[in-house]
């Protein structure tokens, strides 16, 4: 631990370095990653600016309105009973009313569009695949996604990419 606290000022994960720099936070690594390997494999940040800014509206979407309650459900079910924390039926339930509002504006905006930023695979949906799978697996509330025709075909084409099959092979206790 002392040494993520040299590396990263809060003391907790992640936090990488690539040579002599260090950078800390989940969405800034995928950033600084997307960015710095844009012309090899998939182009996850679009290819205008237009699309650029789009990829960003939907990442701050998803930081904003999608990972909030989904990672309060998953501290409430699947790891506040480690430490003996009974979850709070009334926040359950706001969280899942939550979800249920944000996850029909993904309907709505998936009618028009294959991906949430466009029409290729980006950060945007790449940013909800570890949460996402809680939500499909070990949250028990794959339903959120299968009651939406669009959500669900969304979350069936990114969740089915090999890299992401390779990372729950991988990591099959921890996604």
């Amino acid at each position: 631990m002392n040494g993520v606290v040299h590396l990263q000022p809060f003391g907790v994960v992640p936090v990488i370095q690539d040579g002599d720099y260090t950078l800390y936070e989940s969405r800034a690594i995928m950033r600084y990653y997307a960015e710095k390997y844009k012309c090899q494999g998939t182009q996850l940040l679009g290819n205008t600016v237009e699309e650029r800014g789009q990829v960003e509206q939907w990442l701050e979407v998803e930081a904003q309105n999608f990972h909030a309650p989904v990672y309060d459900l998953a501290i409430q079910v699947l790891f506040g009973p480690l430490r003996g924390i009974t979850p709070d039926e009334t926040r359950l339930r706001q969280d899942e009313e939550k979800l249920v509002r944000v996850l029909d504006i993904y309907e709505e905006r998936l009618r028009t569009s294959k991906y949430l930023a466009g029409d290729s695979f980006s950060l945007a949906d790449l940013s909800h695949l570890p949460f996402g799978h809680y939500l499909m697996s070990s949250l028990k509330k794959e339903y959120l996604i299968r009651d939406r025709n669009h959500v669900s075909a969304w979350w069936d084409d990114i969740s089915n990419r090999p890299s992401w099959k390779k990372v729950v092979q991988l990591y099959p206790n921890q996604v």
